[in-house]
C-alpha cells in the first residue's frame, strides 16, 4: 500500500448551515472509515481546505468524487505526494470551523487566520496549507 497525502481547497456553491456541515462530516466519516482514509477538514467563510491521507488509489478515487461533487466550485489541488506515515491518523475526518473561533483561540494563531482558505498564498506556497492544517491538528473534534 502506497500512502499519500492530498490537500485541496474549494468553495461551497451556496451558503452552508451547521446542519449541512454536520451532514457532510457524518457521510465523510462513514465513507472514510470503510476506505481507511484519514484527514482534517477546515471551513471558513464558505471555503474548505482538506487534507486526505491513505492508500493512493483510494485517496485519488475520493478526490475525483470531490472534484465531481456539484456542491464544490473552484477546487484546486495544492499537494499530492507520497508519505511514509500519516500525520492525521487520529481521525476519519477531523473538523474545525475557523469562522467560529473565539478571540482567545484566534490570539493563539498568527494573522494567517485572516486569509480565506482559498487565498493565493496557499496556491503559490502549498506548504503553508500544510502548516495551517497542522496548527489545528490537536484542536479538532
Amino acid at each position: 500500500m502506497a500512502l499519500i497525502t492530498l490537500i485541496y481547497v474549494s468553495s461551497a456553491v451556496r451558503p452552508l448551515t451547521n446542519s449541512d456541515i454536520q451532514d457532510i462530516l457524518r457521510h465523510s466519516r462513514e465513507a472514510n472509515a470503510k476506505s481507511d482514509i484519514t484527514g482534517l477538514l477546515l471551513f471558513k467563510g464558505g471555503n474548505f481546505m482538506q487534507v486526505l491521507e491513505g492508500d493512493s488509489e483510494l485517496v485519488d478515487e475520493l478526490h475525483q468524487k470531490i472534484i465531481n461533487d456539484s456542491r464544490h466550485t473552484g477546487l484546486i489541488t495544492l499537494i499530492r505526494s507520497p508519505i511514509p506515515k500519516r500525520s492525521f491518523s487520529d481521525w476519519k475526518m477531523g473538523f474545525k470551523n475557523i469562522s467560529q473561533l473565539t478571540e482567545e483561540e484566534k490570539a493563539a494563531h498568527s494573522d494567517y487566520l485572516d486569509r480565506p482558505l482559498n487565498d493565493t498564498s496557499y496556491i503559490s506556497n502549498p506548504n503553508e496549507a500544510f502548516i495551517l492544517l497542522q496548527a489545528f491538528k490537536n484542536t479538532v473534534r
